[in-house]
């Protein structure tokens, strides 16, 4: 859930702090006073387009850090790790909005995308009301939402896997169901490939091998001389260094013999002699290994060559080279036992469409009656909030192609559209032609508090749900939203007093003029001032005692 919103910069608002609470939090304050602007500062967190005009005059840039706890909210924490994302208890999201429109986004520290944001925002935060961001008018939101109210994921599940099957087998059948001309070419083409590679005798130790094979051969002359000095120096010229050792061996032993404390300066000399001759030997033999093959060269260079023209042709590594190589075996395989492949792979692909149409249509079925079932809870819901002429229909329809035959696809058959008429007289529409936001709000309400227990997105904000509604409809409203946020941190912007008396934490926007410029404030209003700002919510003004009272009644009816 949201903890805290830091905004600076944005439109009106200079430096603006809100720690919300977990339940139900309330902001209200005069028409203007920009609360709705907290909710479009939410929704550029959240992935919404950018606007230059909302970064505040005489600033350079707007900047906007949320922070969410997510301790126990696993499929996010999956979704995180899928973007590359490490994630961590508490989420931070923020984004930096310039003059000149150009935006940084960040996710716990790291560089994000716009499209990032929107990839996790779904999964944090619902707004509805005024705004776009609404997913309950999604198709696939409405049919995960239909599914999980009815507990059907698991056969949903299980039609996704028989459908990956199912299309795997068609995708092979028409491969090989494509023209006999157009198989023997392909299978030419793999042979040839596949004797090309082969006969390259390739090996992934090749390419370091073969470069310094072919740095010995160029400079064969060079080493053998190198070698041969080092031999001469150390054993076979007159003066060597064994020669030289041996006189100063018998030096030591003529020492010793009168001083007994040298006796071990000729033990190690011994050791010297004896390992410089194991290093002679060495370059001695490596001198007569030097290799004079101008053939030789030749071949090299020419596998060499063979090896980047292969790369060029199939792949940028001998590693991935002869991966491909075992790709094309496979694949001449398939396309000579084509026959038996396609008799086997016809069987397979009847035996899995036979039971991915078994169980859509028993899905289907399932989703029908859930649906009526659900459509009527919303429909009762509608009607305690103000809506009592309203319907509401979730449409669950079986999808077919061209021929009649059922559109499989990895959720099922079904097409789910979630309709409504918010008037008697009016015909079902699709829920996302709502015109009225308020009617909107109200729908989106309905339908949270009865799927208040399918639905995890932890966070549900309303913006401005109370409009057209009266005081005594708001004391309704207000209720639902009060159950709701048992599950759910709830933020709502409201102008009726008898909702707002529901609040957790309420808090009050106003605006001031300083220096020449508006700016708007936020505060957290403790239990006095609450009583307070219902009461101007309420009328106040020479009868501000009564609406008082009035206000403290109103907090008391919310508690019962």
């Amino acid at each position: 859930m949201l903890q805290t919103f830091l905004i600076k910069n944005f439109a009106i608002i200079s430096d603006m702090m809100i720690d919300f609470g977990d339940e139900l939090n309330i902001l209200t304050g005069e028409t203007g006073a920009g609360k709705s602007i907290i909710i479009d500062a939410l929704g550029l967190i959240l992935g919404d387009r950018a606007n230059t005009k909302i970064v505040r005059k005489k600033t350079q840039s707007c900047e906007l850090t949320a922070s969410f706890n997510i301790e126990n909210l696993k499929s996010l924490k999956k979704l995180l790790l899928e973007i590359g994302v490490p994630p961590e208890d508490t989420l931070i999201i923020k984004r930096e909005i310039t003059a000149d429109g150009k935006t940084k986004c960040f996710i716990n520290g790291s560089i994000a995308s716009v499209g990032m944001l929107q990839t996790i925002s779904s999964a944090l935060v619902d707004i509805h009301g005024q705004h776009e961001h609404q997913s309950l008018t999604k198709p696939d939101c409405q049919r995960d939402m239909l599914d999980k109210y009815g507990n059907l994921e698991n056969s949903k599940s299980e039609i996704a896997d028989v459908f990956g099957k199912f299309t795997s087998f068609k995708n092979q059948l028409d491969e090989l169901k494509n023209s006999e001309k157009d198989r023997i070419q392909k299978l030419d083409l793999y042979k040839y490939q596949l004797k090309e590679i082969e006969e390259a005798k390739l090996s992934e130790m090749d390419e370091n091998g073969l470069e310094n094979e072919i740095n010995r051969l160029n400079n064969a002359e060079k080493l053998f001389n190198y070698a041969n000095d080092i031999y001469s120096l150390l054993y076979e010229s007159d003066g060597s260094a064994v020669e030289k050792l041996g006189i100063a061996k018998k030096f030591m032993e003529n020492l010793s013999a009168i001083d007994t404390t040298a006796i071990e300066s000729v033990a190690i000399i011994n050791r010297t002699i004896e390992e410089v001759k194991h290093l002679s030997d060495i370059f001695r033999q490596y001198k007569d290994n030097v290799e004079f093959n101008p053939k030789r060269l030749e071949e090299i260079i020419a596998k060499i060559e063979l090896i980047k023209k292969l790369k060029r042709k199939y792949a940028p590594t001998i590693k991935e080279i002869l991966k491909y190589a075992d790709n094309i075996k496979k694949q001449i395989n398939f396309y000579e036992l084509a026959d038996e492949n396609i008799s086997k792979l016809e069987k397979d692909a009847k035996s899995a469409q036979t039971k991915l149409k078994k169980i859509s249509v028993e899905l289907s079925e399932k989703r029908t009656a859930v649906a009526k079932k659900l459509s009527k809870e919303i429909e009762k819901e509608l009607s305690e909030l103000g809506m009592p002429k309203s319907k509401f229909f979730i449409s669950v329809e079986k999808e077919t192609d061209e021929t009649g035959n059922y559109h499989f696809k990895s959720y099922g058959i079904d097409k789910i559209e979630y309709k409504i008429a918010a008037n008697v007289g009016e015909d079902l529409k699709p829920l996302k032609d709502v015109a009225s936001g308020g009617e909107m709000s109200r729908v989106m309400l309905a339908i949270k508090t009865v799927l208040a227990k399918a639905d995890d997105t932890p966070t549900l904000i309303f913006d401005e749900i109370d409009a057209g509604l009266s005081g005594p409809m708001g004391q309704v409203v207000g209720k639902k939203l009060s159950v709701l946020a048992k599950n759910h941190q709830i933020l709502c912007i409201t102008h009726l007093p008898q909702l707002a008396a529901f609040s957790s934490e309420h808090f009050h926007i106003s605006k001031i003029v300083a220096d020449g410029e508006t700016k708007a404030l936020i505060s957290k209003l403790n239990a006095e001032e609450k009583v307070t700002e219902l009461s101007r919510m309420l009328g106040g003004g020479e009868e501000a005692e009564t609406s008082i009272k009035h206000a403290k009644e109103l907090i008391k009816q919310a508690k019962k």
